[in-house]
C-alpha cells in the first residue's frame, strides 16, 4: 500500500450518504410500482421487473455487502439494526452474509474454501467446452438463477438470523394481506427478486472473479457504478475492503493502481470470460 496516499480519513463511513443511497433505491422501487399500478400494461410491467430487480440487487447485494464490512454507518450496531432495509427482505441477514463473505475474502479462488469456485462449477462455467453464450446470456434468465440462490436460503442459525427473517416476513405478509395488497408483494417484489435480482447476482458473481488473471475483475462503467453504489471497483475492494463505497472512485484515482482485469460493461465482461481459460481444479 502507498502509505503516503493512504490515511485513516479514507476509512470513515458516512451514515448520511449511506442512508441516502438506501432511501434512493427504495424510492425508485416505490415510484416504479406506483407507475405500474396507475398505468397497468404487460408491456410496462416486464421492463419494470428488470428495473426493480436492479434496485433490489443494489440493496440486497451491494448495500448488504458494504454492511457486512461495516462500511455503511459510523456505528457498527446500525448495520444490524437497519438490516430490515437491505437483508431481511432478501431472506438473509447481515450475520449470515458476513459469515460467508469473509470466508470468500480469506480464501479467494481456493477450491473447497471459496464458495464462488463451487458456484462456477455448478453454473457450468468450469466444464471443458462450455457454451459461454448460453451460460452468460440465457441460462440465468430461464429461472435457473432464482432456483439456484433460493435453494441456498437458510434459517440457521435460528436465534441470530432465522427468527428475524421469519418475523420480518410475517409482519410484511400480514400487513399487506390486511390492506388487500398481497398481489403487490407478489408482482412487484417476489417476481422481480426471483427472476431479475438473482439474475443480476449471477452475472455479478461470475463477472467479479471468473477467468481473471489477477483473481478479481473490476467494472468501471460509470452508469453501472451509479446504480450499484460503486460495486464495480471490485479489485480495489479486495485489496482495501474497509474503504467505504462512496470513496472508492476517488481512492481508485489517487492510488492509480493498474490491473489487467477491467471491464466496461456487460458485453465486455462476456468477451473476457469467453477468451480466457483459467483452471480452478
Amino acid at each position: 500500500m502507498h502509505t503516503s496516499a493512504f490515511s485513516k480519513e479514507w476509512l470513515k463511513p458516512n451514515s448520511f450518504y449511506s442512508l441516502l443511497g438506501i432511501v434512493r433505491n427504495w424510492l425508485f422501487i416505490a415510484l416504479i410500482i406506483w407507475i405500474n399500478v396507475q398505468y397497468w400494461s404487460i408491456w410496462l410491467y416486464i421492463p419494470s421487473l428488470w428495473i426493480i430487480g436492479g434496485f433490489q440487487f443494489t440493496l440486497g447485494e451491494c448495500m448488504l455487502h458494504n454492511a457486512s464490512h461495516y462500511t455503511l454507518f459510523s456505528r457498527k450496531s446500525w448495520h444490524y439494526h437497519l438490516e430490515f432495509l437491505y437483508s431481511l427482505p432478501f431472506f438473509t441477514s447481515v450475520t449470515l452474509y458476513r459469515r460467508e463473505h469473509l470466508k470468500h475474502h480469506s480464501h479467494l479462488g481456493k477450491p473447497g474454501k471459496d464458495k464462488l469456485i463451487t458456484d462456477y462449477e455448478q453454473f457450468g462455467f468450469s466444464k471443458p467446452g462450455s457454451n459461454y453464450f448460453w451460460l452468460w446470456f440465457i441460462k440465468p434468465v430461464t429461472g435457473y438463477a432464482g432456483y439456484f440462490y433460493l435453494s441456498k436460503v437458510t434459517l440457521k442459525p435460528w436465534k441470530s438470523s432465522g427468527l428475524k427473517i421469519v418475523l420480518f416476513w410475517a409482519v410484511i405478509l400480514t400487513s399487506f394481506y390486511l390492506l388487500h395488497m398481497l398481489h403487490i408483494v407478489l408482482l412487484f417484489w417476489i417476481v422481480p427478486m426471483i427472476w431479475c435480482h438473482y439474475s443480476y447476482l449471477y452475472w455479478s458473481e461470475v463477472s467479479d472473479h471468473f477467468n481473471t488473471e489477477t483473481g478479481t475483475r473490476s467494472n468501471l462503467n460509470p452508469v453501472i457504478n451509479w446504480f450499484t453504489h460503486n460495486n464495480g471497483y471490485h479489485y480495489l475492494h479486495h485489496k482495501y475492503p474497509t474503504i467505504p463505497w462512496f470513496k472508492l472512485p476517488a481512492f481508485h484515482k489517487q492510488m492509480a493502481e493498474k490491473t489487467s482485469d477491467v471491464s466496461y460493461g456487460f458485453i465486455d465482461t462476456y468477451k473476457q470470460i469467453k477468451l480466457r481459460r483459467v483452471d480452478y481444479q
